[in-house]
């Protein structure tokens, strides 16, 4: 794994192993992610507001709002650059883009992501310019319309139940964001996980998640191979996120 860091973009290569590919040998969407959030919270500790930092003021981020944009799945053993920039703040989100390239160059997918800093205390957000207010940022939007809130479901039917456990948990005390994907793609119609490849996932994080929970997930099938979702605590009937995963 190799890094170049700078103050205003932030590379790093990951070279993807057998246990990052799915029964096609094609990297997994839930791997993509966790690069994303790796590169994400390297790039904030080189810029000193990495989570070591923030939990000294009772801070974390919190990925509130994800978009991945899929041109080509790379493979197994194939090494990966990925780039990635803050784009400054809207309102309390602080925004992050990312581009993933092939040992070629050639662009294999882009990602555009809104986060938040919370107070692990009192739960509540944080004003980012109090933390990043000073620095620079690209300009380089990957994206034409910004990150918004996915509506809620209108028809959706509940596909499976899940509960918390041990290593669904993170740092942070509550699900690591990268188990709601996966969740969600387990309870993919089977047709969908052996003939199509998954082209656009957007998802929002809404409500945290602690262990030993049950939650609900719930689907709807779109028009043009887009499957919409929600997951629910089972108890509450509190919308814990929403996702959108577009097929082709």
């Amino acid at each position: 794994m190799n890094t170049d860091i700078n103050t205003s973009k932030y590379s790093q290569t990951f070279r993807i192993g057998s246990f990052d590919t799915d029964f096609s040998g094609k990297v997994k969407m839930t791997s993509i992610c966790n690069y994303l959030q790796e590169i994400a919270g390297m790039h904030a500790e080189a810029l000193n507001w990495g989570i070591d930092d923030l939990r000294k003021q009772n801070l974390s981020w919190v990925l509130s709002r994800l978009k991945i944009k899929v041109f080509n799945y790379p493979k197994c053993k194939d090494v990966l650059k990925i780039e990635t920039w803050p784009t400054g703040i809207e309102g309390l989100f602080g925004n992050r883009e990312f581009k993933i390239f092939n040992e070629k160059g050639e662009l294999m997918m882009i990602a555009s992501s809104c986060w938040l800093i919370i107070n692990f205390k009192t739960k509540r957000p944080v004003r980012p310019h109090n933390i990043i207010g000073d620095s620079y940022f690209e300009n380089e939007k990957l994206f034409k319309n910004s990150l918004q809130k996915i509506k809620a479901l209108s028809l959706g039917e509940a596909q499976e139940s899940v509960k918390v456990h041990y290593s669904d948990i993170d740092i942070n005390q509550h699900v690591n964001n990268v188990k709601y994907i996966k969740w969600i793609i387990d309870s993919c119609p089977m047709e969908f996980l052996h003939k199509k490849e998954i082209d656009e996932l957007e998802i929002n994080f809404l409500h945290e998640v602690k262990f030993a929970e049950i939650l609900t997930i719930l689907m709807q099938s779109n028009a043009n191979n887009e499957l919409q979702f929600a997951i629910k605590k089972q108890d509450s009937n509190i919308e814990n996120c929403r996702a959108i995963l577009k097929w082709k």
